[in-house]
């Protein structure tokens, strides 16, 4: 189920949150490690709206149990690229083990920027959601080497096709359902977190 797009954000933000490790001995040298993958976090405000669009918000968190159940959701700037997608139709060139953190891509526009580096991609038929660390740009044939964080949880297969545009999160609520202070005829202003779940 997609989580409601309207009444649209105020704020939002997306970013992943690693689970590193730091260490510092006394002479003061340190040695980081990270388990594991990352997960995306979302962070969104809402500003002034309506009593009928808050109540609507609180139904459908009612509906999820909170944070118990998953859904979908789209993130107005992190969802969508900045890039120029026109006449792509991405696919993976070739099939990637887990724990990659490069992918080609093909069928791309050629020489175009197609996604900057700090965006997010997602592979068909995949829930998680990858940041990119390098800008995605295509070459004179139209290829491409998607490099991103954190590596892929499972294998992408040649011809999988590559989501730039539309970039879904599956998430749940970070919390359990906060108190909704609501009297009929005021505005409303509050803040929902998201916590990204790989189903």
């Amino acid at each position: 189920m997609l989580y409601p797009q309207y009444p649209e954000f105020k704020t939002a933000a997306a970013y992943l949150k690693f689970k590193t490790v730091v260490s510092t001995a006394d002479t003061g040298h340190e040695q980081a490690v990270t388990r594991g993958g990352a997960m995306a976090h979302i962070s969104t405000t809402y500003n002034l709206i309506t009593y009928d669009e808050a109540v609507k918000l609180r139904g459908f968190l009612a509906a999820h149990r909170g944070r118990a159940l998953v859904f979908d959701l789209v993130v107005p700037m992190e969802s969508h690229t900045q890039g120029d997608t026109s006449g792509s139709t991405p696919r993976v060139s070739a099939a990637a083990i887990a724990g990659s953190n490069s992918v080609v891509v093909k069928d791309l526009s050629a020489n175009k920027l197609v996604r900057f580096a700090g965006e997010w991609l997602q592979f068909a038929g995949h829930s998680k959601a990858y940041m990119l660390t390098a800008d995605l740009m295509s070459d004179a044939s139209g290829n491409a080497v998607a490099s991103f964080e954190p590596s892929l949880y499972e294998a992408v297969l040649t011809n999988e096709a590559v989501e730039v545009n539309e970039v879904m999160f599956s998430v749940r609520a970070k919390t359990d359902m906060g108190k909704f202070k609501l009297k009929s005829g005021k505005n409303y202003s509050f803040k929902i977190d998201f916590v990204e779940v790989v189903r």
